[in-house]
């Protein structure tokens, strides 16, 4: 995914939109959810290489830089407009993975791959709530507006609005 700068800035608007925060340097400087969702869309940005080079090393490494403050291992390109990280803390995303608009990722999240492939990722769909301690894992989607409860285990495709729980995670949205 290679951002437009129009798109770039719907982007950034929605991320702040998400966390409740205007466009502005003071949401900027007070909380380090927001920088990260600003460099993590200008990378996606410089992509394209309009970013001048030098630039886009800076951004690069303040985006490290960051991530590892807030303990986040998400790689650009993996999460849509609108994703809400409400705390700090460990959440570890798949380079090959999506999270899809508007969702809820908490914290000690892992949405990773199969053992067996490495293109066996998941793929979360819109506006998906992932309460704290979930693991996702394997080639597997998870329906929009689902939630899935806290320290669940998903290993299987479910459809739209399931509310899933347990390990293995199953659906008691009956």
């Amino acid at each position: 995914m290679q951002l437009s700068f129009i798109e770039l800035k719907e982007y950034i608007k929605s991320d702040l939109f998400a966390r409740s925060c205007k466009v502005g340097i003071k949401s900027f400087c007070l909380d380090p959810i927001v920088r990260f969702h600003w460099y993590m869309r200008l990378l996606e940005f410089g992509q394209r290489k309009t970013l001048f080079f030098p630039f886009f090393i800076i951004i690069k490494l303040l985006f490290l830089r960051i991530s590892r403050k807030l303990g986040f291992s998400i790689p650009i390109n993996t999460i849509g407009k609108g994703v809400y990280f409400p705390h700090y803390g460990t959440i570890v995303v798949n380079s090959r993975a999506w999270i899809g608009d508007g969702s809820t990722v908490n914290v000690d999240v892992v949405i990773g791959r199969h053992p067996d492939s490495k293109l066996a990722v998941p793929t979360i769909g819109k506006n998906v709530y992932i309460g704290p301690g979930a693991k996702i894992f394997g080639k597997i989607t998870i329906g929009d507006g689902s939630k899935v409860g806290a320290n669940a285990v998903v290993n299987k495709d479910f459809p739209d609005s399931s509310i899933l729980v347990g390990i293995p995670a199953k659906n008691i949205n009956l």
